[in-house]
């Protein structure tokens, strides 16, 4: 790449991934303690995958001893069992070595045999070190032969033989299962994979003093195949404090290079580092960490562009009370974060955040934390019966987990381009789930605001009147609750998808349609409420349109609550106020507005299928025929009711004013009753706003009849007119007192009893 971070100005995806990516993986290694590991590498079970696996170990080493032949039949056994085409495409390009290796083979002069052998595919580069009596050390093995466009053969990625450890004592044993377990954080190397860790397995530990040593050489992350951040050597400072703690202090390369495909890119540079922690045998985890980082910088070879962070810090650490019930607290910081180049740049003040977590049974939570993570790394490789285990382990984690609270801010963000200037003095976040201890319920609310964002576009001899805008602030609600989740619900889940495996195909559409169809009920019956509201204060945007554009405030809002056996409820709200500068004639602008709308008294909705049978069969007609029949049994026995209250729509002139109250009742005339209530300010204004935007003589006509049936006053120097109107049990209509029932159901009013509305 000539010109990497134009590129990444220019919004070239791969190298922006590439960056980003590589500078997640260097501030990752500060925060790999931080309670929970992100990646696990794991060792293959005896299946399919795990035997193609070993085949492709065995051909590698073959292929570095230069047994071309017996190289490419491992090679072949492996694909046969799993598929893999960067392999396949090896085989073709060692095939006609093989040929020309026996040909050579045929013809060649005898040897003494005690001169050491050839090894042909051994590049130059790939240093093997024999310990007596032992295999070589096998590391990523990258053959010479290159393809018809000069580009080398992909890698192969090797693990290396395991070598017998002898402890000298118990701290050494304890030394060996930590940095055994920290290898393990990251996934071995996989030319598959998108990020893996190429390092030495085979490390030696060394006494420096009081303290021991461990060193990993190389210690190189790659990711994507292509690219790779080489963070070693990586050197540990380990000393014991009693059987099962070890104090830990870590020190990467104070520089890194960033390859991508074999060319070096740019440099990580990391001016001071301190990592100290303290790991817990018994529970494979830190019990406490502490890492600060200074001075880190990315910079590419041509120097256009520089990425910087003047500090990161993590701290974290785990409380644990007698009962069991632990809490875990961790803290990131990020001060000091810019990025400048020739036609951009940007900076952040500070990033930090914070979650605190708790539960009961910590060392029993850390393994099934541990033991998931692991297995989730090769989802895609597990059996049915790896599977099962799995579904109890999780059912048994959120029984322990009791929640968490979380927390991030944002402090003066800044960004300079070419098109103009943008600023954000503040982001901040809360929020979090917790367990009623009496009920089991999850409790969730969250709480965020952005605050006072500003852009303003640079003038031009284009443009003399640049675009200006400015906001005070974006504000983030919600909350809900979710019913106490049944102890063994991924189990049943599981138990379904198994037995369904079983059956015969014509019995397995029934039994997914019965057992899906009870399963979901279950599931969605556990979502108790919920609400959210999103709201804009003080926007005013210039120069966009030929008058400033302002609002003061703006909010949108739902939610639902399925209620305690009442009934349930939806709400929505919508709500502004202060809006100007719209290019439209005067005065007919809604200036602000309110709709509040809520419709209570829901029947469960879950119950409308009485024969899941059907959705298997696809009977449609059968389907439909259940939810009309359930749903309108339903509807008539729940009260359902429609509610709009306090709602409006006011010009800088007039106003509209708006009430609605409307009840299904099963024993009233026409099996509702409701009352409205409409007020409406100035109507003849009204009409006059109404119709610069239609010339519907129908406009007309509806006011002329809301003036024969509203009450006029005048209030405060304003004309009003009122219709209060209401729908009674009998099916008489009543508006202002007056029954008007013959308006609008002549039938009913000619003969006195409860006739059908005329149409």
């Amino acid at each position: 790449m000539n010109k990497t971070w134009q590129q990444t100005t220019r919004h070239k995806v791969s190298l922006q991934r590439r960056i980003l990516g590589i500078l997640a993986c260097a501030v990752f290694c500060s925060l790999m303690a931080l309670g929970a590991p992100q990646v696990q590498a794991v060792e293959q079970t005896s299946d399919s995958a795990a035997i193609a696996r070993k085949l492709q170990l065995e051909g590698a080493k073959l292929q570095l001893q230069g047994n071309l032949a017996g190289a490419v039949e491992k090679y072949r056994e492996s694909v046969a069992l799993k598929p893999n085409p960067k392999l396949e495409d090896l085989i073709e390009r060692l095939e006609p070595k093989v040929d020309g290796q026996k040909a050579e083979t045929a013809v060649a002069p005898a040897t003494d045999p005690a001169a050491p052998k050839p090894s042909p595919n051994i590049p130059s580069s790939v240093k093997v070190d024999t310990p007596e009596g032992q295999d070589p050390p096998v590391q990523v093995l990258t053959p010479p032969e290159l393809d018809s466009s000069g580009a080398p053969v992909p890698p192969i990625a090797v693990t290396p033989p395991v070598v017998p450890r002898i402890p000298a004592g118990p701290e050494e044993e304890l030394i060996y299962a930590f940095t055994d377990w920290f290898i393990h954080l990251f996934p071995a190397e996989d030319p598959e994979g998108d990020f893996s860790l190429q390092t030495n397995r085979q490390y030696t530990i060394t006494k420096v003093g009081p303290e021991y040593e461990v060193v990993l050489d190389p210690f190189t992350l790659l990711i994507d195949n292509d690219d790779t951040l080489a963070l070693g050597p990586l050197k540990f400072r380990l000393q014991p404090e009693g059987p099962d703690l070890l104090a830990v202090r870590m020190q990467l390369a104070s520089s890194a290079p960033i390859t991508s495909r074999g060319k070096e890119e740019a440099l990580l540079t990391i001016g001071s580092q301190d990592f100290s922690a303290l790991w817990n045998r018994q529970l494979m985890n830190f019990d406490a960490f502490d890492v600060n980082l200074g001075e880190l910088a990315i910079e590419d070879v041509e120097k256009t562009g520089r990425l910087s962070l003047a500090q990161l810090i993590a701290k974290g650490g785990r409380t644990e009370q007698e009962s069991g019930n632990w809490t875990e607290d961790i803290h990131c910081a990020l001060k000091q974060l810019a990025f400048v180049e020739k036609t951009a740049n940007f900076g952040i003040d500070s990033i930090e955040g914070q979650v605190v977590a708790s539960g009961t049974n910590a060392k029993r939570f850390l393994e099934l934390r541990t033991s998931m993570q692991e297995v989730l790394g090769r989802l895609d490789e597990l059996s049915m019966e790896e599977l099962k285990p799995l579904m109890g382990d999780i059912d048994e984690y959120m029984q322990l987990f009791n929640g968490y609270t979380s927390s991030a801010d944002l402090k003066n963000f800044h960004l300079s381009s070419r098109d103009g200037v943008a600023t954000l003095a503040s982001i901040t976040m809360r929020g979090g789930v917790e367990k009623e201890a009496a009920t089991g319920k999850f409790i969730y609310s969250s709480d965020g605001q952005f605050n006072d964002f500003t852009f303003n576009e640079n003038s031009s001899g284009k443009k003399q009147n640049p675009v200006s805008v400015v906001l005070h602030k974006i504000g983030l609600k919600g909350d809900g609750a979710m019913d106490a989740l049944p102890p063994n619900l991924f189990a049943e889940i599981f138990a379904g998808v198994e037995e369904y495996q079983k059956l015969d195909p014509n019995e397995a559409d029934k039994f997914a349609a019965e057992r899906g169809y009870a399963l979901g009920k279950k599931i969605l019956s556990l979502f108790q409420r919920y609400s959210g509201e999103v709201s804009v204060h003080e926007l005013l945007v210039a120069n966009a349109l030929p008058t400033p554009i302002s609002l003061d405030k703006a909010s949108v809002g739902a939610g639902f609550d399925v209620g305690d056996g009442q009934g349930g409820t939806i709400h929505t709200l919508v709500d502004y106020s202060g809006l100007k500068g719209l290019p439209l004639p005067p005065n007919s602008v809604p200036d602000a507005g309110r709709v509040h709308l809520e419709l209570s008294q829901i029947p469960n909705l879950l119950n409308l299928i009485s024969d899941p049978a059907s959705l298997a069969q696809g009977n449609m007609d059968a389907i439909q025929g259940q939810v009309m029949m359930n749903g309108m049994g339903a509807l008539m026995q729940s009260g359902l009711t429609l509610n709009l209250s306090d709602t409006f729509v006011n010009f800088p002139a007039t106003k509209i004013t708006l009430a609605l109250l409307a009840k299904v009742n099963p024993s009233s005339q026409y099996m509702s009753t409701g009352t409205l209530n409409l007020a409406l300010e100035n109507p003849e204004e009204l009409k006059r706003v109404l119709q610069t935007y239609s010339q519907d003589p129908g406009i007309e006509q509806a006011f002329g009849m809301l003036t024969a049936l509203a009450n006029r006053t005048e209030e405060g120097g304003k004309t009003v007119d009122r219709i209060d109107a209401k729908l009674d049990p009998q099916g008489k209509v009543i508006i202002n007192g007056k029954d008007v029932t013959s308006m609008f159901f002549p039938e009913q009013a000619a003969s006195g009893q409860g006739a059908a509305p005329a149409k």
